[in-house]
């Protein structure tokens, strides 16, 4: 694996990609053309983001989770066309696009809280539910058992008929952080441009995200094998693979120029 030299700016990785798998491949040489500079990058975002989630909750999801993402997708852009990968650029996204970053992201925002509040009630609508049918069996085993079973089923099923629902919804906001580039006067742009995007190529969007939860997934086995600190390697690693991946999808779906997404300049065509 390859680092950059502080005297020389690391060359160009751009290139149009022709799908997800290429997109992919296309990622994976970017990551490892700068590695470690790439992974402190991705570390500190890791830490910044789980910090603030101790401090704030929730309202970290909403008011740094998406400056924070939008400054990950600006250092790994800049990358991509020949300039340092730079941990200061992190920042970009509070200083140049926290409005945008915030609103756009919004949606998700609501629907994890909304997720959370819905399934809380679901189980706990099941606790009462199986308490008043053990009371009412009067210390009959097999229908408290059975109480206890359709309970943690009905849970199961809702639960994950909710969280399918979240995820299809979300989905549409995949490409909301590269988007608030590109549209500096709003995040409801951002948001649109990214739900019309993902409509497009809705099926190259749902393989690009089960692709990455199984790396995503596999990374964390792999890390937590390793004492559990391993994660903190193999986390940043999938953070900087995945946010490569979706810019260069990003600039071939929409046909944008080089250095748009990494500077914020103004587009030629919006989508």
């Amino acid at each position: 694996m390859t680092q950059t030299s502080p005297t020389e700016a690391p060359a160009p990785q751009g290139g149009a990609a022709s799908g997800v798998m290429d997109a992919t491949r296309m990622g994976w040489r970017l990551m490892r053309s700068d590695f470690w500079a790439l992974w402190v990058v991705a570390l500190v975002e890791m830490l910044i983001a789980a910090a603030a989630g101790s401090v704030l909750g929730i309202f970290s999801v909403i008011l740094v989770v998406p400056p924070l993402a939008a400054g990950m997708f600006y250092v790994v852009a800049r990358r991509i066309d020949g300039g340092p990968a730079e941990v200061g650029d992190l920042f970009a996204g509070f200083q140049k696009r926290f409005g945008q970053s915030v609103l756009g992201f919004l949606p998700v925002s609501l629907a994890s809280m909304v997720f959370a509040m819905l399934l809380g009630a679901v189980i706990a609508a099941a606790i009462i539910i199986g308490l008043a049918v053990a009371e009412a069996a009067r210390g009959d085993e097999e229908i408290a058992i059975a109480a206890v079973i359709l309970g943690i089923l009905a849970v199961l099923v809702i639960g994950g008929i909710l969280f399918i629902a979240v995820q299809v919804f979300t989905l549409f906001f995949e490409f909301v952080f590269p988007a608030v580039w590109d549209h500096p006067e709003s995040g409801w742009a951002a948001a649109k441009a990214s739900a019309r995007l993902v409509r497009q190529h809705f099926l190259s969007v749902v393989g690009l995200v089960l692709l990455f939860m199984v790396i995503g997934m596999a990374a964390q086995l792999i890390g937590m094998l390793a004492c559990c600190i391993g994660v903190f390697f193999t986390g940043p690693v999938v953070v900087v693979w995945q946010t490569a991946t979706m810019i260069y999808l990003y600039r071939a779906w929409t046909g944008r120029p080089g250095g748009a997404v990494a500077d914020g300049s103004p587009p030629n065509a919006r989508t």
